[in-house]
Parts: C-alpha cells; sequence; structure tokens
C-alpha cells in the first residue's frame, strides 16, 4: 500500500536561500529547481515541499508563517540534522530529543526523535 504524500506550499522570499535550508533539513536537493521555485520529493517522509518566491509584498520577510514538525525514530536522525543545519550556517535550539530551526522566512522547523512513531511523518506542531 502506497501511502498519500502530504504536499505542502511555501511562499519564500528568496527561493535560493530557502532550497539551501531544505536540503541541509530534509537532507537531499530538491528534485526540481528552477531560479523561483525548489520542488523537494520524498517517500518517507511521504512529503512533496515547494518553495515558491512570492511577488515582494505578499509576504512579510522574517514573519513565522508556520511550526512544523519531522518525527524520526532514530536518535541519529536528529544529529544528521542537527549537522547538516549548522553546516548551512542555521542556528539551532536544542531540545528534549530535537533540533529546532527556522527557515530564512521564519518558519519554525523542529526534528524530534519518537522511538514508537511509525515512520519519519511530518506533522504541524
Amino acid at each position: 500500500m502506497q501511502l498519500s504524500k502530504t504536499h505542502i506550499h511555501l511562499d519564500v522570499d528568496d527561493a535560493g536561500q530557502s532550497a539551501t535550508f531544505y536540503e541541509a533539513l530534509l537532507g537531499a536537493p530538491p528534485a526540481r529547481q528552477s531560479p523561483l521555485a525548489a520542488v523537494f520529493d520524498f517517500d518517507s517522509p511521504p512529503l512533496v515541499l515547494t518553495v515558491e518566491a512570492c511577488a515582494r509584498g505578499r509576504h512579510a520577510k522574517g514573519r513565522r508563517s508556520g511550526r512544523f514538525s519531522l518525527v524520526v525514530t532514530k536518535p541519529q536522525h536528529v544529529g544528521l540534522a542537527a549537522i547538516a543545519l549548522r553546516r548551512a550556517g542555521v542556528q539551532l535550539r536544542l531540545e528534549d530529543q530535537a533540533i529546532e530551526a527556522e527557515d530564512p522566512d521564519g518558519n519554525a522547523w523542529q526534528v524530534r526523535f519518537v522511538e514508537s512513531a511509525p515512520g519519519r511523518f511530518v506533522q504541524a506542531f
């Protein structure tokens, strides 16, 4: 049985800068990328994430738009995400069995370990 994928579309100020953040967070480059957009497509977690540069004025830079969580079943996945994000120059907040970071547009992302979770998935928090 194939699971349906969660689709998230984020308006961003700079698609290239956001693509760099999400490549570090998700551990893989975009499946498709142009100067105005990047599309990440994953089977695990079942996710399609699109970041698209929006027209100036539609998005207030630095304004938190959303809060998301990547739940992982192995604690080393939290560590690997932390290393990749730090290498990309992203500031992190450490939490109990989790890290939290903001993307260039102020969206909060958390990577947290939950031993009993069925697999990697995305949820809002």
